[in-house]
């Protein structure tokens, strides 16, 4: 690259395009540094980073071979790396400052010149070779995404050093993560920016930080954005009809869907927590939070009910004042009462309880930029032994032969009744026609023939269940859930599918509080039993073809526990806690008001004396410099009274274009412009000071005194002269 090149290329990057680049730089090797060191090492890294991008624009306009520089930027970093080790393993340093400060500045030494050289290579080729400059986006987006990657899927407690302090005060993460994003953003804009013009590049960085205050002014107002659509085909919340049209939402089945090759994206996303509030183990190992029941049969699968009198015990939507459901099984030695509360992360269909809701409560939301909804359960847990459930009837003798064709309506393949009779023929004979054996029997024969796959292909059959079933028997809940319901309601036993939630006991640790993700939404079969009610019959496939359920992160379960009950988090050693993150930003704010104002009357005073200095200094300047010096007070005193040079119009041209009204401008100018090119005989003192007073006078005439002292107040006008 010739020498002419780097010329064009400096010319072209004025100073604020170089300041915009360089504070680009620094911002993106402080978070590049922060989640490695302390913050001596933070300041170390921002530095470096900065002082790097200079030095590799220096050495890129240099004459200097790129592959000289590149060996420059190598050397640098195995010099640094070796300064390092010096640093770390010397004795001497450790007695002298204390093994703390060592430390301290070990850090800032390491991060300095590690950092610095690597952005010098970087600045040096993204200047010499434009497609480099994808490296500088690259840096940024990488600096950004490691601070926050361990944030993905909705871990708010993480990463730890950035989430605890906020934690800690009562705060909430998400809004410093938006900070970032924020700032993240700024720092791309001030490195596409350093390439345009300075008004422009001020109006488009004004833009942006507009745009990214609108961005957090509306999440504050609207609350956090919903965990992403999960898209399993449960209808848990409504997700499978974002995106399609209203012709393709009106053909949809108001139930479950089947899918082939069901996707398990956003599965770990959380969108619960649940917290027990009584000692509640479940018999059979896992809990249930059911949301809704299919159970009519309408030729194809279940859809929701429209038969008036079925599934009462289904919540028809979100509570506003406590809400009773009707249809729920009664506390008895079978079932026990076991009260929740429910935190939503995400917007559901509908609410959920665990088991057998009997009453739906409103409660009061201690987060609302954290939880969407909150609300009390009141539920009839089952706790009575799977064999006490033997010997029960079927159904419910107050069920008209409407509602019992509803709940026993399955599809006319014969292969479904031929399947169930062979199933229950293994039972021991006083089992044969027990209806709660006959569904265990069914869910077992599921479990050992069935295969769990998320990659299933019957969703095009003119039954899926069917054709999973007596095919190949690889499916997901949906499938089983069905195959289960339908081979029941062969056998004449009411049955129907329900959706949800289910959640391991063993995912519990002990603790009170479960947290519900997308991997935890499920679909099983129940069937009723006499004056028992709805129950579960589930089927758990013995081979799988897919991952099982991952278990929930306990730090995260934890905290939003605490989030939900309202409850501050307190320091692990006892101490005090901390200053509550409100009082603690209001205090900053106060503090950086003040410093701001301080700052603001420095600047104000520097600017009175500038103006004072440039007044005066002419009376103290040598002669060959006094008519120059003369020359730009004068300017100064008409940019007071708003006549300021045109930009491209030289000092005597303007001097020229007022000479009526101030006829002492021109000589005067005349005299500054021959002392510049180095005329022999400088002006005479007492000409300069005629010309001085002249000039003063017709200033006088120009503008009263009142407007003459207003201008003197101005302590920028000295800026608009030229």
């Amino acid at each position: 690259m010739s020498t002419a090149t780097f010329t064009t290329y400096h010319q072209r990057e004025g100073e604020l395009p170089l300041v915009l680049r360089t504070l680009a730089y620094f911002i993106t090797g402080a978070v590049l540094s922060y989640p490695l060191t302390v913050m001596e090492g933070v300041v170390g890294g921002a530095l470096g980073s900065a002082l790097g991008g200079l030095l590799g624009r220096s050495l890129a306009q240099s004459t200097l071979r790129t592959w000289v520089i590149g060996v420059i930027g190598v050397g640098g970093l195995i010099i640094g790396r070796f300064i390092s080790a010096l640093w770390a393993f010397s004795t001497w340093t450790k007695h002298l400052l204390g093994p703390a400060e060592m430390l301290r500045i070990g850090e800032f030494l390491t991060l300095f010149l590690t950092i610095a050289p690597l952005a010098t290579l970087l600045r040096a080729f993204s200047t010499r070779f434009t497609p480099f400059s994808i490296l500088e986006v690259a840096a940024i987006a990488f600096a950004f995404a490691g601070l926050v990657i361990e944030h993905r899927n909705g871990a708010i407690h993480r990463p730890y050093a950035l989430a605890d302090p906020i934690l800690a005060r009562g705060g909430d993460p998400s809004s410093a993560l938006l900070g970032i994003g924020a700032l993240a953003t700024i720092t791309l804009a001030l490195l596409l920016l350093s390439e345009e013009k300075l008004r422009r590049s001020l109006l488009q960085l004004a833009l942006f930080l507009v745009f990214l205050l609108s961005i957090i002014g509306i999440t504050q107002v609207t609350g956090l954005p919903s965990p992403p659509p999960t898209n399993d085909g449960l209808r848990l919340r409504d997700d499978d009809s974002r995106g399609a049209s209203q012709a393709e939402q009106n053909q949809r089945f108001d139930g479950p869907d089947f899918r082939d090759d069901y996707t398990s994206q956003n599965r770990s996303t959380p969108l619960a927590i649940v917290l027990l509030h009584d000692d509640y183990s479940p018999p059979s190992g896992a809990y249930y939070f059911r949301q809704d029941a299919f159970s009519q049969f309408n030729g194809n699968r279940l859809v929701r009910a429209t038969l008036r009198g079925a599934d009462p015990d289904i919540a028809p939507g979100f509570p506003v004042r406590p809400l009773n459901i009707e249809g729920a099984p009664s506390e008895s030695i079978l079932r026990s009462s076991v009260e929740t509360t429910v935190g939503m992360l995400g917007e559901h269909a509908r609410p959920f309880g665990l088991e057998a809701p009997v009453a739906f409560i409103p409660a009061t939301n201690p987060n609302p930029s954290r939880f969407r909804r909150v609300y009390r359960v009141r539920s009839a847990a089952l706790t009575a032994d799977p064999v006490a459930l033997l010997g029960r009837r079927a159904g419910d003798p107050s069920w008209s032969e409407e509602l019992w064709r509803h709940y026993t309506r399955a599809p006319d393949d014969p292969r479904y009744l031929e399947l169930a009779h062979s199933i229950v023929s293994s039972l021991p004979s006083p089992l044969r026609e027990d209806p709660y054996a006959q569904a265990l029997a069914i869910s077992n024969w599921l479990s050992k023939n069935g295969i769990y796959s998320l990659r299933s292909k019957h969703a095009g059959a003119p039954d899926p269940t069917a054709d999973f079933l007596f095919g190949d028997r690889k499916g997901y809940c949906i499938h089983f859930a069905h195959a289960a319901a339908f081979l029941m309601r062969s056998l004449g036993l009411p049955a129907r599918v329900g959706t949800g939630y289910v959640y391991p006991e063993a995912a519990r640790r002990g603790g009170s509080a479960i947290l519900l993700s997308a991997q935890n939404g499920h679909a099983w079969a129940e069937l009723y039993l006499e004056g028992v009610g709805w129950v579960v019959i589930d089927v758990f496939p013995e081979q799988s073809l897919d991952e099982g359920i991952a278990p929930p992160d306990e730090d995260l379960q934890r905290l939003l526990a605490e989030m939900l009950r309202g409850t501050q988090i307190l320091p692990e050693d006892g101490s005090e806690p901390p200053v509550p993150i409100e009082q603690l930003a209001r205090t900053w704010l106060r503090q950086g008001l003040a410093v701001l104002g301080h700052i603001l009357l420095a600047l104000v005073l520097a600017m009175y004396l500038i103006k004072v200095w440039r007044a005066l200094i002419p009376l103290f300047a040598r002669p060959e410099k006094r008519a120059r010096l003369e020359l730009r007070a004068a300017l100064d005193r008409l940019a007071e009274l708003g006549i300021t040079r045109p930009r491209g119009l030289s000092r005597e041209a303007f001097a020229l274009r007022l000479e009526a009204e101030f006829p002492s401008l021109l000589p005067l100018c005349r005299l500054a412009e021959a002392a510049y090119f180095g005329s022999a005989t400088p002006p005479q003192h007492e000409r300069l000071r005629a010309l001085r007073t002249s000039l003063s006078k017709e200033r006088s005439r120009k503008a009263p005194l009142w407007r003459r002292i207003l201008a003197w107040l101005d302590p920028l006008s000295w800026l608009q002269a030229r």
